[in-house]
């Protein structure tokens, strides 16, 4: 069982020889209160290549992201008990530099998208993209690369 304190799947906690990026691999924040998501994004992106960490509330993801030296891309959903995705953007925002060094991809449940995204476009730091639950894993893959893309070419 996995817990939701930036445990990796190899079981080593976030950090510092883990987190050193200078392997290539693009690194992971699935960022959800639920954990059947966390754990099914986990699966897709470690299938597919990519180093994942799991958090169930803003307050955990703000922590990790903190730790990580390097960018992450943030799979963050918005609607989460305590701290929710949009007030960790708006948290990041109050640290540029860490903001600057991470990515982020909203996954939602929500069916008002053209009013969810007209909505995050004016947090402080807007998300690459929005990928809508259920979630087409090929959307999510793309949205992720972009979000890569985005991040390497920083």
């Amino acid at each position: 069982m996995r817990d939701t304190t930036g445990q990796t799947s190899g079981g080593g906690a976030l950090g510092e020889d883990e987190d050193a990026g200078a392997d290539g691999v693009v690194r992971v924040l699935v960022v959800d209160d639920d954990e059947g998501i966390r754990e099914t994004l986990r699966f897709a992106l470690e299938d597919a290549g990519y180093a994942v960490r799991e958090a169930a509330d803003g307050v955990t993801a703000l922590e990790l992201l903190r730790a990580s030296r390097d960018g992450l891309i943030v799979l963050l959903d918005l609607v989460m008990p305590g701290m929710d995705g949009a007030a960790l953007v708006r948290a990041l925002a109050d640290e540029p530099e860490l903001a600057r060094r991470h990515r982020f991809v909203v996954v939602t449940a929500s069916a008002r998208v053209g009013l969810l995204e007209a909505e995050l476009e004016r947090l402080p730091i807007p998300p690459s993209a929005v990928v809508r639950k259920p979630f087409d894993v090929d959307a999510l893959f793309a949205a992720v690369r972009r979000a890569a893309d985005a991040m390497a070419g920083s």
